[in-house]
């Protein structure tokens, strides 16, 4: 049985502040980055409010060993569904040494959850920001083309716009700004203190809804960006570390579960009391490192092609068993100004009007102008993703044969999301040796794959496979 638990937070004290201590599973780059990550991975976390959804039954299935590996050649079992390790161990073997390439996504495909998600949370509960207070109001609207258009509603039920989030957030951010003494403005209040005041909790949660409401309402160009813009002003090497900090905090948090934030009554601010829910940890499966290391062991390239921020998947991959070239990483980009992130998208990176965007269509966009040529033009041999952002990859070089297989992380898509189409082909060709898609399930509780292609959703315990036709 799930249980379900609610904190509220004391306001006149910090008693029941905590802090986790984080231990680092690899090895950094350097001793001094080491202990930059250590301190900021050991900052406390404390939520606003939170609504835990734990599963405390053990997994329906046992954990298949994963150290069982035959060579390095191939894959370990694990847990991989036997048909989809099949099926993928077959086109590795009979495109060995071929001078072929494969694609992944990352976000729930390579890891299991969202490292971008996570790190704004992250970010968030340990005021990592390099904003000025009198820029933030430009960033947060940074290319959203309806102020005054309702994004969603507070819980008295009335609208919410970009408007009256951007109003809150400004007026809460400069007083954290002034009062905080991490952001070296004269403030003298530690993040204990901070976080206990209703001004840190309307930040926090307005900030993380602005970011669902954004992605709900606006055209994914619009939106997949957005999140990025809150980088301004650091470097490369101070998002790669901050992104460092956070794969570590939530790879060891222990808990898959679905936390809420909600404003505080107390402040109410233009946008009214409003409410917000994000999923905490993230796994970087024994299973998908053991893929990339097998893969390349078989003399087949690896490349990542993510929505995601690119130094916050430079951190993943170089320190969480991936260790493909950076070269081979693609990712969202921003224009640097100084040496410092702006709030515009880069399009001209690698050459001009070269870079698209690497969500969609954008991704098919990055094969053909950074990967293909380097392999006289041919598509990828396979792609593994989860989700519409990764259906044009997985197809577009299926008709002429250069894709001999898309792999589907089954997050049970609904009929409206394009993979829906490859789930349900590979629901029916389970087992078939020339299968085009084959999926992969998951168990969301635990964090962890599972030897079947169904999925386990966070807060259930039904197993699912795809979709009905609607």
């Amino acid at each position: 049985m799930l249980q379900s638990t609610h904190k509220k937070r004391e306001k006149e004290t910090c008693k029941h502040f905590h802090s986790r201590r984080v231990t680092m599973k690899k090895k950094t780059r350097q001793t001094g980055l080491l202990l930059s990550v250590l301190m900021l991975a050991t900052t406390s976390f404390y939520p606003v409010s939170t609504f835990a959804e734990e599963n405390t039954e053990a997994p329906a299935e046992a954990v298949t060993e994963a150290t069982e590996k035959s060579d390095a050649k191939t894959m370990m079992t694990g847990n991989w569904a036997p048909a989809t390790r099949e099926r993928i161990q077959s086109v590795i073997d009979a495109n060995a040494d071929s001078g072929r390439y494969v694609v992944f996504d990352f976000d729930n495909t390579s890891a299991i959850f969202d490292v971008e998600e996570a790190l704004l949370v992250y970010q968030i509960e340990n005021l990592q920001f390099k904003i000025a207070p009198a820029e933030l109001g430009d960033i947060l609207e940074t290319q959203i083309p309806s102020l005054d258009e309702p994004v969603g509603k507070n819980l008295a039920d009335g609208d919410v716009t970009v408007a009256n989030l951007v109003a809150d957030l400004t007026s809460d951010y400069q007083w954290l700004y002034d009062n905080y003494e991490g952001f070296g403005a004269g403030g003298t209040y530690d993040l204990t203190y901070i976080h206990a005041t209703n001004q840190y909790e309307d930040f926090a949660a307005k900030l993380r809804y602005m970011y669902t409401a954004v992605g709900d309402t606006f055209d994914a160009s619009v939106s997949y960006p957005w999140v990025t813009y809150l980088f301004t002003g650091m470097t490369p090497d101070e998002v790669y570390d901050l992104a460092l900090a956070s794969h570590t905090y939530w790879s060891n948090y222990g808990r898959y579960s679905k936390e809420v934030w909600t404003s505080p009554v107390e402040l109410e601010g233009e946008c009214g009391v409003i409410t917000t829910s994000f999923i905490t940890g993230i796994t970087f499966t024994d299973e998908l490192q053991d893929l990339y290391q097998t893969l390349m062991a078989n003399n087949i390239d690896v490349y990542i092609i993510s929505a995601s921020f690119i130094d916050v998947i430079r951190a993943a991959n170089d320190n969480f068993g991936y260790n493909i070239p950076e070269d081979h990483v693609f990712a969202m980009r921003n224009v640097l100004k100084d040496g410092k992130y702006t709030n515009e998208y880069d399009y001209n990176w690698g050459g001009e009007g070269k870079c698209a965007q690497t969500q969609a269509a954008g991704k098919s966009t990055t094969i053909t102008n950074f990967i293909a040529p380097n392999y006289d033009g041919a598509g990828p041999l396979m792609v593994f993703g989860d989700s519409a952002g990764d259906w044009n990859m997985m197809t577009d070089w299926m008709e002429s044969g250069d894709t001999q297989l898309g792999v589907i992380f089954n997050r049970y898509r609904k009929t409206s999301d394009p993979i829906w189409q490859g789930s349900t082909e590979a629901a029916e060709s389970i087992g078939n040796a020339d299968a085009r898609f084959v999926l992969q399930g998951r168990d969301e509780n635990h964090g962890q794959l599972r030897p079947s292609e169904y999925s386990i959703l966070l807060g259930e315990t039904e197993e699912v496979l795809v979709r009905p036709a609607e």
